[in-house]
């Protein structure tokens, strides 16, 4: 037992180092340089000043140290966790469910998301699909709206919001383990743009710093649309080769035909408890 704890504490003493203290402690670094150069000297090193001074062999100044490093621990770590928070925040929006006043940013947003598709089609001599055509104002929104939309449209007006959380209790570790880590990364790539944000914030008092936020957020961004294209296919995937077992699971088997629009009703009606 003895084991499994220090082995549990170890991990998790990584985990923080890794998303948290280090990121947080460069964070701090920056800060320190915008405090310390600003814009008017903002590549001029030389003008940096130690964090701490003084000599290490008198108590007054050991004891400065350690709470300069309880401080840079504290102020690491608050660092990192806003910027996990503002990450969730980024996830939302890149899901593009986008509701009260942000509603009306949305509006046009889409709107030419519309007319950039249709011209497209056009283009293309294609005739565009209504149900298709964009209806969220962010792209990662508009890829997990389509998956709903293809799982629907391929089994007959199936769910996918109420059948994923159940199926996922049945899938074997093998099948959760890519989308578990296409997940996690999706995570990090809005941890990124959150860390890049408060990097543009930090621009305003010293502008490499604008820099680096603004090349994060762009990095963070693309590596999102990527990893959630990647999710979305594993997520289609998984129901398209594991439906049967979730459909033996609630006592229904799939017909040799498959998928029936009657099917899909019970099965929606029983998820949903007849709500």
């Amino acid at each position: 037992m003895t084991t499994f704890l220090s082995s549990i504490g170890s991990k998790l003493a990584e985990r923080w180092a890794s998303a948290l203290l280090l990121p947080g402690a460069l964070y701090l670094a920056a800060v320190w340089c915008a405090m310390q150069l600003g814009h008017r000297h903002a590549l001029d090193l030389n003008l940096l000043r130690p964090p701490f001074t003084g000599s290490g062999n008198h108590p007054g100044a050991q004891a400065s140290i350690v709470v300069g490093l309880v401080l840079v621990l504290l102020g690491a770590s608050a660092a990192g966790l806003s910027a996990q928070a503002i990450g969730r925040i980024v996830q939302a929006v890149w899901f593009g469910r986008w509701r009260g006043p942000a509603a009306l940013l949305a509006r046009p947003l889409i709107a030419l998301r519309v007319a950039v598709a249709v011209r497209a089609a056009s283009r293309a001599g294609v005739t565009p699909v209504a149900a298709y055509l964009p209806r969220r104002p962010t792209a990662i929104g508009e890829q997990f709206r389509l998956l709903e939309a293809r799982i629907s449209a391929q089994y007959h007006g199936l769910r996918l919001a109420l059948v994923w959380p159940r199926l996922w209790v049945l899938l074997p570790d093998g099948a959760r383990a890519p989308i578990q880590s296409t997940n996690n990364n999706f995570h990090s790539a809005a941890v990124l743009t959150g860390w890049g944000l408060l990097y543009l914030v930090l621009g305003a008092w010293w502008f490499p710093a604008a820099v680096a936020g603004t090349c994060a957020v762009i990095a963070g961004w693309l590596r999102g649309r990527n990893h959630a294209v990647t999710l979305a296919t594993l997520i289609e995937a998984t129901v398209d080769t594991h439906l049967a077992v979730l459909l033996d699971a609630l006592n229904h088997g799939l017909p040799a035909t498959g998928m029936t629009g009657d099917l899909a009703e019970k099965i929606n009606d029983q998820l949903h408890k007849g709500r």
